[in-house]
């Protein structure tokens, strides 16, 4: 066993509830990867969780937060082919990234790109996996498609529009204030529609006619308008918690 410190949830309730404690973990087997976590990523979840509307999933710790984290193997089960100690590496959990050391299998692990920082890459498996995900692997994201994106200056709204322009799509956002209009300004989209009163289509319809995939992180707020808003076979991907 090993001790580490680990940001905790001493309880549901504001941050008052967070604090750090010393923990202790084991050694990686199998084909486990045991990380020195350098950074990690806050999510959405992290929040709901601390709240108490976000349980833990079985296996993950129960009062540990972090679903995204970047650092360096520090050990590795006998099973493990991909990595070695001392290789940086970015990946996904289902909890506990927040935390001086994780466990890992090999497979949710990624190596980090030269060139980029440890806090950059604790930020990007998260969202770009979940996007990835929605877009390409759920939505069928093809070249020449038009992808509306709901919520588009979120984590995976600012993610998927570049998803989306890798693969040669047009990419349109909502949003529900103007005032995040200037933090989307670097990011490529086709056209962005602030919705008024909870509502998205009109100003969608100065931009496109229809789309062809709809990513929504909304929900029931807006499936009506979703539904009109596709085009003849387009298909709605709704992500949630």
């Amino acid at each position: 066993m090993r001790k580490m410190r680990a940001i905790v949830y001493q309880g549901k309730g504001d941050i008052d509830v967070i604090a750090i404690e010393d923990r202790s973990i084991h050694a990686p087997s199998g084909a486990e990867v045991r990380v020195a976590v350098s950074a990690a990523g806050v999510n959405r979840a992290d929040i709901l969780q601390r709240r108490g509307f976000y349980p833990a999933p079985p296996g993950a710790p129960a009062d540990i937060p972090g679903l995204e984290f970047a650092g360096s193997v520090e050990s590795v089960g006998p099973d493990v082919r991909a990595f070695q100690p001392g290789d940086r590496v970015m990946g996904i959990a289902a909890g506990g990234g927040m935390a001086g050391l994780l466990l890992a299998h090999e497979r949710e692990l990624m190596p980090i790109p030269e060139g980029m920082s440890v806090e950059e890459a604790a930020a990007i498996p998260e969202v770009f996996l979940t996007a990835f995900d929605a877009l390409y692997l759920q939505g069928g994201l093809r070249p020449g498609m038009d992808v509306l994106i709901h919520a588009a200056a979120s984590g995976i709204g600012t993610a998927a529009v570049q998803l989306v322009k890798a693969a040669s799509a047009r990419a349109f956002g909502t949003l529900r204030s103007a005032s995040k209009l200037d933090a989307l300004a670097p990011y490529d989209f086709d056209g962005l529609i602030v919705a008024k009163d909870g509502s998205f289509i009109e100003g969608m319809r100065a931009h496109l006619s229809s789309a062809d995939l709809i990513l929504d992180t909304v929900g029931a707020a807006y499936l009506k308008e979703n539904i009109e808003a596709l085009g003849s076979g387009g298909t709605l991907v709704t992500i949630g918690l």
